[in-house]
């Protein structure tokens, strides 16, 4: 008699022992895919202000100066141009370059021209975007938002931030003086040239979003400070904490617009160390509804684990971990400061 053979079904048990061995092999895959993943972006980032210190070093050969983070075009002070703009011919962005334009008299400024070059503003450009950052805001949804920038210039140690802080600044770049390679008598290896931010979340009033937005407390905690170049841990905490509850307000503008001056969109400093345990903080909020204006501690940022890339007046990229001691890194981001690096 012809039999016929049944195929054993699997058990419940089987299938729950399966289902378990399935999961466990997810569970063990999935770290090493988002490892992968992210030494991709990290090395994305690092390419970005690979060409980004290149650019700027053509810049330097061509004109013997670093460009400054301040080109005014409109007929208000804020609306002004990054150091950004001037690098995109070295960027290959000459037909955007083309595109924008200056007023005849910058002291006067033109209105169309600043309509004309915020508008080319909102065109994302790769090498400004990192791919770990959070997206930016889009303008649509508020004027300060815009195609994004996670990467900073550093203007140095001090706590002033913006164009009004003149000469103070003690950066690699300055505002409203000219720089160059042999002002950096530290060193072009020892000393910082841009790092990264993060992108804020566009919030314009209301609960700020930490690490990303801008949270600000009074002018009176920075005018403390009794070395502005050099701001103690004690100094920065008491201006940390009380950024906590920005007493002043908030702002989810930084990493905007990689053709904007203001601090947050196109520099940062080295006042505190990267990925500071406490909020960006900036002095009174907050003319021009973003950080435009006033003193502030604006360290780098990244979403990467444990530290952020760092490009260096040489053109030499480093990774720089949370730890670094805060002396170290002040004088990292000081031109001239003649003390010796500790460890980082």
């Amino acid at each position: 008699m012809l039999r016929l053979n049944k195929s054993k079904a699997f058990t419940l048990i089987e299938l729950l022992v399966v289902i378990a061995i399935i999961a466990i092999l997810i569970g063990l895959l999935l770290p090493a895919v988002q490892k992968v993943r992210e030494a991709s972006s990290r090395a994305q980032c690092s390419n970005n202000l690979k060409q980004l210190g290149l650019a700027m070093h053509s810049y330097h050969d061509v004109f013997r100066i670093f460009p400054r983070n301040y080109t005014r075009v409109g007929t208000n002070a804020w609306e002004a141009m990054s150091v950004n703009y001037l690098l995109l011919p070295y960027l290959e962005q000459n037909g955007l370059f083309q595109k924008m334009l200056l007023p005849a008299d910058p002291n006067a400024g033109d209105s169309a021209a600043w309509s004309n070059n915020w508008t080319l503003a909102n065109t994302t450009l790769k090498v400004f975007i990192c791919p770990s950052s959070e997206p930016a805001t889009l303008r649509t949804s508020n004027y300060w938002g815009g195609p994004g920038c996670n990467y900073g210039w550093s203007c140095g140690s001090s706590v002033g931030t913006d164009y009004w802080n003149g000469k103070r600044f003690n950066g690699m770049i300055s505002y409203q003086s000219d720089t160059n390679m042999s002002d950096v008598s530290d060193g072009l290896s020892n000393t910082l040239l841009a790092s990264e931010l993060l992108t804020g979340s566009g919030a314009n009033s209301g609960a700020g979003v930490f690490p990303r937005d801008i949270f600000y407390t009074n002018d009176g905690l920075f005018n403390a400070v009794v070395n502005k170049n050099f701001p103690t841990q004690t100094e920065l905490d008491t201006i940390g904490t009380a950024a906590k509850t920005a007493p002043s307000g908030v702002r989810g503008t930084p990493g905007g617009n990689w053709a904007w001056y203001a601090s947050t969109q196109s520099t940062l400093t080295t006042a505190a160390p990267p990925n500071w345990q406490f909020p960006t903080a900036g002095g009174n909020c907050c003319p021009g509804g973003a950080h435009d204006w006033g003193a502030g501690i604006v360290p780098p940022r990244s979403r990467h684990s444990g530290g952020v890339n760092a490009l260096f007046g040489d053109g030499s990229l480093r990774y720089i971990n949370d730890s670094i001691t805060l002396i170290t890194f002040q004088c990292l981001g000081n031109r001239s400061d003649g003390q010796v690096l500790g460890q980082y």
